[in-house]
């Protein structure tokens, strides 16, 4: 089956370059219009699977206002712990945050924990489907999860992380296949420059 994956519209958060993970913020005015003009780019889907947050409903939303959705809640953004609602020119001086970027330790939910968690959201959207009969999927979820997912099961596979970083309202097309779990990349969709 085809699943497009797709990164929410931009928040103020996001423009502001700080740690949005788990607070429920909306769109930006800037995302919403961002969302409008990628609308017309996107491919047909038949269902769409959203993670819960606002700013991922009003993408979808946007991008197909009237298509059927399912909220899942692994496909939520990764919890940045004590540095949520902060930047990094905000924590630059901070030892924790310090010890957080070198590896040392933990704050909030572990990247490869939060990469689990979006493995097994693309394993629940691909037997769905599967048990929907639908061909053409789409997921609005969050750069963070989507990279983390995508580190896991994204072929061809990419050296790291960052490599898979979707701009908002983009994202990738590809084709799901179960068994094993691996998402084949056939290209990118909506916006694909900042």
């Amino acid at each position: 089956m085809e699943v497009i994956l797709v990164r929410h519209g931009i928040t103020q958060g996001n423009k502001e370059k700080r740690f949005v993970g788990r607070l429920d913020v909306p769109l930006a005015p800037e995302g919403e219009a961002m969302a409008r003009e990628t609308a017309p780019l996107m491919p047909k889907v038949e269902h769409l699977y959203v993670s819960p947050m606002l700013r991922c409903r009003q993408t979808a939303d946007l991008l197909w206002p009237d298509v059927p959705r399912t909220f899942v809640e692994d496909l939520r953004e990764t919890d940045f712990g004590i540095f949520e609602g902060k930047n990094h020119a905000e924590l630059q001086d901070d030892p924790a945050y310090q010890r957080w970027l070198a590896g040392e330790m933990v704050v909030g939910e572990p990247a490869e924990d939060c990469a689990r968690r979006g493995a097994r959201a693309l394993a629940f959207v691909g037997k769905d489907a599967a048990e929907h009969g639908y061909e053409h999927v789409g997921v609005v979820s969050h750069g963070g999860l989507l990279m983390g997912m995508l580190t896991l099961c994204g072929r061809p596979a990419r050296k790291g992380f960052y490599d898979w970083y979707p701009q908002n309202c983009g994202g990738y097309r590809g084709e799901l296949t179960l068994d094993p779990l691996e998402y084949h990349v056939t290209g990118t969709v909506g916006r694909t420059k900042a």
